[in-house]
């Protein structure tokens, strides 16, 4: 793991791969790090070079007092600027990083060459969400993540998908951990994010998926998005809010049939 300034913060982040094989970006969910994706990376194929990171405010890197869907995206396009990442490349998000992968995907066209997010956050939230999440941020500032970790949890990652007692123990723990007022800045980052004029503007190959348990984007509101998008295609897998950490097979499976048809047709 290393670190580097981007956008004037200091950002955590891994590179494994070698060659010249294309660059995948792995973006996690929001109360992750790029642990999220220890699972995915198992089952992926060797043949791509694997960027994680931890977004502003999240697992080891700086932490953040506001935070912004523009100004993670512009995170994002500096960090690879860091690592003088210059060819388009393979964007994969969950949650608010699949949201942070298609804002990348419509306002920088010539970096990005595909996206794949789950569940992703695009906005139209009624006034009983608004009236939540500012409770959520309010509490987690006041009392910190132990207030509001496991009634997030209930609907993220519900009960009938923790089969795995472990891996959702580990997840549950490592949550406990994050910094509560990044997580509070988050929170009400949610507030402010709209994607209806982004969505049309994405032109690369971007694949939505709905997960059939989630409890948080309903699977009909990734279908609407993915509907919105010139090349949009839409999946659902049996999963809740953070597809990758609960059905981390599926989630390859998928990813790595989507990936080689974005290269037939290129």
């Amino acid at each position: 793991m290393k670190w580097v300034e981007a956008n004037g913060v200091m950002l955590r982040w891994n590179l494994q791969g070698s060659g010249a094989g294309p660059v995948v970006v792995l973006i996690h969910e929001a109360g992750g790090s790029l642990e999220s994706w220890e699972a995915v990376i198992a089952n992926l194929h060797s043949g791509y070079r694997i960027l994680r990171y931890d977004q502003r405010g999240f697992g080891m890197s700086e932490t953040a007092r506001e935070l912004s869907l523009p100004r993670m995206v512009i995170d994002l396009i500096a960090l690879l600027d860091a690592l003088g990442l210059q060819e388009p490349v393979h964007l994969v998000g969950t949650a608010i990083g699949g949201s942070i992968a298609l804002a990348a995907a419509a306002l920088y066209p010539d970096r990005v060459c595909s996206v794949f997010a789950t569940s992703p956050v695009t906005g139209g939230l009624p006034v009983s969400a608004h009236e939540s999440l500012n409770r959520r941020a309010a509490t987690v500032k006041a009392e910190g993540m132990r207030a509001v970790t496991d009634v997030s949890l209930l609907r993220s990652w519900p009960v009938e998908l923790r089969k795995q007692a472990d891996a959702f123990t580990q997840y549950r723990n490592r949550y406990l951990t994050n910094d509560p007022i990044g997580f509070a800045a988050l929170t009400r980052a949610f507030l402010d994010i709209e994607m209806g004029h982004l969505l049309p503007r994405i032109h690369c190959p971007a694949m939505v998926v709905g997960c059939r348990y989630d409890a948080v984007k309903p699977p009909g509101e990734c279908a609407s998005a993915a509907g919105q998008i010139p090349q949009g295609r839409y999946a659902e897998l049996d999963a809740g809010h953070f597809a990758a950490l609960q059905e981390p097979q599926a989630f390859c499976a998928l990813l790595t049939e989507f990936l080689e048809s974005v290269h037939v047709s290129a």
